[in-house]
């Protein structure tokens, strides 16, 4: 089965949910992966599943076995358009991990997760970079962050930070523009031509290890939950995102404007989703936010059709966010 995890967030009074999601997409690919162990996000202390033999390496990145030598690989971002206009989204169902955050004018967007050697024919609308975005970025090591410019903060953190950084307005050759699409809501990247500029620039890079999340089967017993149907998070009139919960399948379908969202005729399912309660600063007449990601708040966690209260904690920006339920369990 294939993982992803996203991010989103709602603005209430001075605090906003966000939403970050260990998120398990359901599709061609379930059929691929339906032998191996199921994992989910695991709490600290737990045992690890039965099913799991001892030889198996898994990935940090979404938990799923991976060959000897595979469980920490190179990581690329790419920031996914999520402006009306740029509906329907390619790629991220393909993403182990997404997240989707605000942006200025009530939007949110993406930042879809892969890793650099997987397989995928297309991703985008490719968008522009926001600070905030960097802060979890850096949870992944010396990352490739591909993007189309940014607000003047954020290219300066990139800069400053020496990101390795994919700018598309001087690395044009790697993206292209999908003529049948309203620019700037038009550019694309593919899987193949990020290894390419992997490989042209990525030798002067210094790889640094990153810490993943911990995953198991089951949540343990003995933690608080309540039953839940569905989430709605309303940015702004006429923009308002869901997840509702499919008691066939055991996932949370994702919705927008009360429709399913699809990709490719595919409903973008999850079957965790972690909601995540965050500061945030308006900056300027633009709508421009600055979001306190480095600290400590309100987080939930939804699966397996409930609702579990709990808190996140980021002690630095290249410290992991970390998720505990109410006993202190992570």
């Amino acid at each position: 089965m294939h993982r992803k995890i996203i991010n989103y967030i709602k603005r209430t009074h001075d605090r906003y949910p966000f939403v970050f999601a260990g998120l398990l997409f359901l599709f061609a690919i379930f059929l691929l992966f339906s032998l191996i162990p199921r994992t989910t996000m695991k709490w600290k202390g737990l045992q690890e599943s039965a099913e799991q033999s001892s030889w198996e390496k898994r990935s940090p990145l979404d938990g799923q076995v991976v060959n000897e030598g595979e469980e920490h690989t190179d990581i690329i971002a790419v920031m996914v358009d999520n402006h009306p206009v740029a509906w329907p989204q390619v790629g991220l169902k393909d993403a182990p991990v997404v997240y989707e955050v605000p942006v200025e004018g009530g939007l949110t967007r993406f930042m879809a997760i892969y890793t650099k050697n997987s397989e995928v024919e297309k991703v985008g609308p490719v968008r522009s970079a926001r600070p905030y975005f960097l802060d979890w970025l850096r949870e992944y090591g010396d990352a490739l962050y591909m993007h189309c410019g940014g607000s003047p903060a954020a290219l300066d953190l990139i800069k400053q930070e020496n990101i390795f950084d994919a700018n598309e307005f001087y690395n044009g050759g790697y993206y292209w523009r999908d003529n049948l699409r309203d620019a700037p809501h038009n550019l694309f990247i593919k899987s193949g031509n990020w290894q390419k500029l992997w490989s042209n620039k990525g030798a002067a890079r210094t790889a640094k290890e990153w810490q993943g999340w911990q995953f198991n089967e089951a949540a343990p017993d003995g933690i608080e939950a309540v039953d839940i149907k569905e989430i709605l998070i309303k940015y702004a009139p006429g923009y308002e995102l869901g997840w509702r919960f499919n008691t066939l399948d055991n996932t949370f379908e994702r919705q927008m404007n009360g429709k399913p969202h699809l990709e490719k005729n595919d409903q973008i399912s999850a079957e965790n989703i972690l909601v995540q309660f965050v500061s945030v600063e308006i900056l300027d007449e633009v709508g421009r936010r600055a979001i306190e990601t480095v600290s400590q708040g309100e987080a939930r966690v939804l699966r397996d059709g409930k609702i579990i209260k709990g808190i996140w904690k980021k002690e630095g920006v290249y410290d992991r966010t970390r998720f505990f339920n109410e006993n202190g369990e992570e």
